[in-house]
């Protein structure tokens, strides 16, 4: 009975998938990212060593970890579009009155970016032979990054115009999350307040220390804290607009 409640809005889900373009187009730029990462990286490398001596090897772990953070950016962003439609047309009053209720809304809206984000991470994992199996503590907080995302975009955003120049503003958070952890203690700190910065400083951290330690387990509870807040905020303030 429980999953019946949400057959009909994943009906819809793959409906709108299927007939919007930009759907489309950040489903398959997810898979675009994984194979970039398992195809285009090694020949990008082999081509610079060759011609420019410039050897990337040491900086793989980095080029993972941003192509890793851009995956749940893609689907929090596809989430949004469903989202700012069913605001636009005021259909959450309408699921209000089903059976499956407000609550149940946006359970589905957060779940769904969670288990997509997941099912591409791993993915991403498993197609990429050369890269080391992804540790759990910075998966957790990649794939609540996803419906972070789409609570962001669909609250901030009043239309899809906004929320596709809002994405572009995140993505380059995240590069800059990324840059702040090319930084030296204890200055790369600075990047901490980008919700990104966690799970790119826990990947690198894990890769250069191997086993998680309690350090690696103090980040992780800060982080999944931080996360939590603001995932509770980007709720609370998506449902006031609705």
């Amino acid at each position: 009975m429980a999953l019946n409640k949400y057959s009909a809005l994943l009906r819809q889900d793959l409906k709108n998938g299927l007939r919007d373009p930009m759907l489309m187009l950040i489903f398959i730029g997810s898979l675009l990212i994984i194979a970039v990462f398992r195809y285009g990286v090694p020949l990008l490398s082999n081509w610079l060593f060759v011609k420019l001596e410039v050897d990337l090897q040491p900086y793989h772990a980095h080029i993972a970890a941003f192509l890793l953070s851009l995956i749940p950016l893609l689907i929090g962003s596809a989430a949004r579009l469903l989202m700012l439609d069913e605001k636009d047309e005021r259909l959450v009053d309408c699921y209000a009155v089903t059976p499956l209720r407000k609550q149940g809304y946006f359970i589905y809206r957060l779940l769904l970016p969670i288990i997509l984000c997941s099912l591409l991470l791993l993915l991403f994992i498993g197609i990429n032979n050369n890269l080391n199996a992804l540790p759990v503590l910075p998966l957790l907080l990649l794939v609540l990054e996803a419906p972070l995302y789409a609570l962001f975009l669909a609250s901030v955003a009043s239309n899809k115009v906004e929320g596709l120049a809002l994405t572009k503003l995140i993505s380059l958070s995240v590069l800059g999350a990324l840059c702040s952890t090319l930084a030296a203690a204890p200055w790369h700190w600075l990047g901490s307040w980008i919700p990104a910065f966690w799970p790119l400083q826990l990947y690198l951290s894990l890769g250069h220390t191997g086993p998680i330690q309690a350090a690696h387990l103090a980040q992780f509870l800060v982080a999944l804290a931080f996360h939590c807040i603001l995932l509770y905020a980007g709720l609370r303030r998506f449902s006031r607009q609705i």
